[in-house]
């Protein structure tokens, strides 16, 4: 018996856990948003060096988007943790 490899038909690429996990309006990021309004406690680089944010910048929704652009998140939300 042959054994069929791939996507499922129906399910467009996404499993079950991948739905569960993204938000109804997917204008909002998820679990990133608490970041927003934090202060950075440290600079996060971007690409070649550049600042993504620097110490004592208050982190708006357009630098936590260019963070996810840049895989940097990790290192923005690490930057602003409460201490």
């Amino acid at each position: 018996m042959a054994t069929e490899t791939g996507t499922p038909a129906g399910t467009k690429g996404t499993s079950a856990q991948d739905t569960i996990a993204l938000p109804e309006n997917t204008g909002i990021i998820g679990y990133v948003d608490p970041i927003v309004g934090r202060v950075a406690h440290r600079e996060v680089l971007g690409y070649f060096g550049f600042p993504l944010i620097r110490k004592g910048e208050t982190v708006t929704r357009e630098i936590m988007e260019r963070a996810q652009n840049l895989s940097r998140l990790f290192e923005l939300q690490a930057a602003t943790e409460i201490e």
